[in-house]
């Protein structure tokens, strides 16, 4: 057994691959031959192999290695295991608790001077900065970390480095430093034939070049990326290679060759089950097909796309169910190692019964007395260690009952999700009240003017359409329609959460000038996301705005996207918005503007979103788009308006046919 131990300690003393070091691990641990000083670094290997397979394997191993390290003063191992459970945190996105166990390693590592332990820990904190988009902070690490990496001549760890200093000059938009890191990244790793970090560098060198606008050394590039990821079969880089490589020849106007290579990269995604790198696929290839008039081909794209990320929702929505059978593994697999613990140590007990009895037998002719007496304390003792034996089958049997009870449990909590998910779903029922309650009532409408229709007819059960009005007390009408991110629950919160800001500026703040409101609205609507540039999030809402002076009968206009409709002596006038939506657009936006109108009785208003014109359907599943549109309003102007309210639905629902509806559409008239 010492030498079995010696042997399994020098293999992985002596071993680069941590997946190596953790499976020798687990059979030291197995056959118990590993001291405690051995176990905390066995424990972190093990943690490591299971770092992006089974988190919560990874953390139980490494939370032993550190309770292991402590207390043998093994500053190495403790500052690894720190490190280790801050990786699972990270992972996790719980950033607060992952920068707090990273710092309790570099504390750790840098009392002690330990550069080997410093690199890796600066990037790791490099990274988690860059996550949460602090990219001055994940710079200064980075950087720290590559001058060590030179310190330590670790050419692998330095190439890593310029790679994330790449990718962090990219999301800073400095392409020629980003550019510049690649490249460095690249020499390293053809210097030390490192393919797989080759066709990465490729890759990234691709993007830059593409940026750039030099889409002929972009596709170069990815095609060298393309080669080596083929041997490798790394598929996951393929299918990247494949999405950049497309973008770049749709970008230059090759639609065929983008085409080709967009289905090259599904066909390699659906091999993987990637179905982030599909989800990119799908919906690019739709726009790509869309932009030469292929619209079946684009409609299937687009639907395949909606099936994909509805995959991903259902996947993420029994994540609990898959924790808990996750977890129910696990402990099955502990008992099944306590259960061969328990075989050998039974075997090693009647191994060691024979070299007694041989032991008697050799002098049993000297002393017969003797040898008598030993026989029966022998037996006595057998007896005991078969009661022990007993006792320990039972212990098991106990733990099996458990384990049963435990798959008991993960079965009543999938029956639970089940519950909740109907729970989910009556929820956005009652959502849909409160927003039907909260949108303008027909009081308010019939004072602005008593012929009107609004047209109101959301994707799923909520909407991120909605439609807002108000008539003030020195007689003027303001009234809304938006088109809000989104659609379904996102959507839906975004609407309720304009309604209640143009109820703070109108009503509470009397604010009356159309381009006044937008400005103000697009403010607070910016505040409340907390948007801080043209890199964040693109949540916002497109909206056509009305101010009518019934005093003066003006009609003051201000329009984000979304333009106003006015139709006269059967010809339509379009009053354009400024192009930009109420969110962060640029990096400095800029203010909106309105324009008057002398309104004429008998003018007939309309305010529409883009879900009624970019429909599919018809015969050959186009989009439905705005000229026929207008005419449909130019032919029904002269009915009343609930008759045209009834034949713009009519129209929408008979184009549409057997395609599904795939955004909120909301249409509002109103005659002067």
């Amino acid at each position: 057994m010492r030498f079995l131990k010696l042997y399994i300690f020098i293999i992985c003393s002596i071993s680069y691959t941590t997946n190596i070091k953790a499976q020798l691990g687990e059979l030291f641990l197995k056959l118990k031959t590993c001291s405690s000083k051995d176990s905390a670094e066995i424990l972190n290997y093990i943690s490591q192999k299971y770092r992006f397979t089974n988190g919560d394997s990874a953390m139980y191993y490494a939370e032993k290695a550190l309770q292991i390290a402590k207390k043998n003063n093994d500053f190495v191992e403790q500052g690894d295991a720190e490190s280790n459970i801050g990786v699972q945190y990270h992972l996790k996105a719980k950033y607060e608790k992952a920068t707090t166990h990273y710092l309790n390693a570099l504390k750790i590592f840098e009392s002690h001077n330990y550069l080997k332990g410093i690199a890796p820990t600066y990037q790791n904190i490099g990274i988690l900065y860059q996550y949460q988009g602090n990219l001055k902070l994940a710079t200064k690490y980075a950087l720290q970390a590559a001058e060590i990496y030179k310190k330590l001549k670790h050419k692998k760890g330095e190439a890593g480095i310029y790679n994330n200093l790449a990718t962090i000059y990219s999301e800073q938009k400095d392409v020629l430093k980003s550019l510049e890191y690649h490249l460095l990244a690249l020499q390293i790793r053809e210097e030390i034939k490192d393919s797989s970090g080759i066709a990465t560098s490729y890759n990234g060198i691709a993007i830059a070049y593409s940026d750039l606008n030099e889409y002929q050394k972009a596709i170069d590039y990815n095609l060298k990326s393309i080669e080596i990821n083929e041997r490798l079969k790394d598929y996951k880089g393929l299918a990247t290679s494949y999405n950049n490589i497309a973008g770049c020849y749709k970008d230059i106007k090759q639609t065929d060759k983008a085409i080709e290579y967009y289905l090259r990269g599904i066909e390699i995604a659906n091999i993987n089950t990637d179905y982030y790198a599909l989800s990119d696929l799908y919906i690019s290839l739709s726009a790509t097909y869309e932009s030469v008039q292929k619209y079946k081909e684009a409609l299937e794209m687009r639907v395949l796309y909606d099936r994909v990320k509805d995959t991903l929702y259902k996947t993420e929505s029994m994540e609990k169910v898959l924790e808990m059978e996750t977890q129910y593994q696990s402990d099955k697999k502990e008992l099944q190692i306590k259960n061969q613990a328990l075989e050998i140590e039974s075997k090693e007990k009647q191994n060691q019964q024979k070299n007694y009895i041989i032991i008697i037998g050799a002098v049993a002719l000297f002393i017969t007395v003797f040898l008598a007496y030993i026989a029966y304390r022998n037996f006595q003792k057998t007896k005991k260690q078969n009661l022990i034996i007993e006792n320990q089958k039972q212990q098991v049997e106990l733990k099996n009952e458990e384990i049963v009870h435990q798959k008991e449990l993960v079965d009543e909590k999938a029956t639970e999700l089940a519950v909740k998910q109907k729970e989910i779903i009556d929820s956005i029922n009652y959502a849909k009240r409160i927003q039907q309650a909260v949108l303008t009532g027909e009081e308010v409408w019939n004072k602005i003017s008593p012929e009107h229709f609004i047209l109101f007819m959301p994707k799923d059960i909520v909407s991120g359409d909605f439609y807002w009005a108000y008539h003030t007390p020195n007689n003027r009408s303001i009234f809304v329609l938006a088109d809000c991110t989104g659609h379904g629950v996102p959507g839906g919160f975004m609407s309720m959460l304009g309604n209640s800001f143009l109820n703070e500026i109108i009503v509470e703040g009397k604010i009356f000038k159309a381009d006044e409101i937008l400005n103000k609205l697009r403010a607070k609507i910016i505040s409340a996301l907390e948007q801080k540039g043209a890199t964040e999030q693109k949540d916002g809402m497109d909206m056509a705005l009305c101010v009518w002076n019934k005093l003066d009968n003006t009609l003051e206009f201000a329009g984000a996207n979304n333009p106003l409709w006015l139709v006269r002596n059967n010809e339509l006038i379009e009053y354009k918005a400024n192009k930009m939506p109420i969110g962060t657009y640029t990096e400095d936006n800029k203010p909106f503007t309105s324009v008057t109108i002398n309104l004429q009785k008998g003018d007939t208003l309309y305010l529409t979103t883009d879900g009624y014109a970019d429909q599919f359907g018809g015969e050959k599943g186009k989009k439905l788009k705005y000229k026929p549109l207008i005419e449909h309003l130019l032919k029904i102007n002269h009915q009343d308006m609930p008759q045209q309210k009834q034949l713009l639905e009519k129209l929408f629902l008979d184009w549409r046919g057997k395609y599904d509806q795939i955004d909120d559409v909301s249409v509002i008239g109103i005659r002067v």
